[in-house]
């Protein structure tokens, strides 16, 4: 089962991490917004990345912004 999670332009990390954890099934869609906080650096996308694997998640990235995508795809995220 996939779910989805829908940060907001102001989320930090703490608080993406956390919603992603409590996301119902394995499969996580996180879609960012214009501007997001979460999307600014690398590293951020490398935190999920690994909190997710912990967490027996697997993510997938949804921005409209290229460059947002792009960072994801450098940290592993698809």
């Amino acid at each position: 089962m996939a779910g989805v999670v829908y940060l907001d332009v102001d989320d930090e990390i703490t608080s993406a991490a956390a919603r992603i954890r409590s996301a119902d099934g394995t499969r996580v869609a996180v879609v960012l917004p214009n501007g997001s906080r979460v999307a600014t650096s690398r590293i951020n996308f490398r935190l999920l990345a690994r909190d997710a694997l912990t967490n027996g998640k697997t993510l997938s990235i949804v921005a409209p912004d290229p460059a947002t995508r792009a960072l994801a795809a450098s940290a592993g995220l698809p």
